[in-house]
């Protein structure tokens, strides 16, 4: 049955990865039903290393989410270690907090727009003409980095360490919430998180879809309402768990 006395809240991250945004929302007198659009999957680490083999010696080297950083890190170990004038740079917060939790103290990461483009807009990525530059990153996912870096004249290695499987096990108790009611709002941390979770839906696409939607970034609410996303879509002021859990509150009692 659902709660009828607090809005429902669908958490899309891996398991894992959403006990701090449900106890924030639990806090804030909401009901968080955890949904795993997502399986996280190490890759062969045979490939890994042989891509990042050929990356080295490297000047600058991009994490693209928190699980880049958790896959890459037994890849840089077989390397032993990245250089030490190697830059370390994150696109958001959560990437950025768990190299600094992996022993990178400093960190290059966006301070306001947690992306892509945040990321790209930072006067260091201008300046990658003629340097090596490896990418940690998930199998598929956009190619924004990518294009843009080599565009702008860096030698681009990618290290994709990870890959992301739909959890086909989530459909039947989505199935359940949306038909008793139970959901007042979405939440998505990534676009192949969403495009899950639309899979997931099926039949009720539709009806997922006409729902209030927070996410993380931008660029992410623009692949929401590119997909046909047609309820209110609100970014997060910022890539973290409190800003996102402000966002679900603002949608939940508009």
């Amino acid at each position: 049955m659902a709660d009828t006395r607090r809005p429902g809240v669908l958490v899309t991250r891996p398991a894992d990865q959403s006990q701090a945004l449900c106890r924030l929302l639990e806090d804030a007198g909401l009901a968080a039903h955890v949904l795993p659009t997502l399986r996280i999957e190490p890759l062969d680490g045979t490939a890994p290393v042989g891509a990042l083999r050929a990356a080295l010696p490297c000047q600058l080297a991009i994490f693209i989410s928190a699980n880049a950083v958790r896959h890459a890190r037994p890849v840089i170990a077989a390397v032993g270690g990245l250089p030490a004038d190697c830059t370390v740079a994150a696109v958001g917060a959560a990437s950025a907090a768990a190299l600094r939790d992996a022993g990178f103290p400093r960190v290059l990461a966006p301070a306001r727009r947690f992306d892509s483009e945040g990321l790209l807009a930072l006067p260091e990525l201008h300046q990658v003409a003629g340097r090596r530059v490896v990418i940690f990153r998930g199998q598929e996912g956009r190619r924004l980095l990518a294009q843009t870096l080599t565009a702008r004249g860096a030698t681009l290695h990618e290290v994709v360490c990870y890959r992301r499987r739909t959890a086909t096990d989530g459909a039947a108790p989505l199935a359940a919430w949306l038909a008793g009611g139970a959901l007042a709002v979405l939440t998505a941390t990534s676009r192949a998180g969403y495009d899950a979770l639309l899979d997931l839906a099926g039949a009720r696409r539709a009806a997922v879809q006409a729902l209030p939607l927070a996410v993380l970034a931008p660029a992410l609410a623009d692949h929401a309402r590119a997909r046909g996303h047609a309820g209110p879509v609100l970014s997060a002021a910022t890539a973290c768990d409190a800003d996102l859990a402000a966002a679900v509150r603002q949608l939940a009692t508009a």
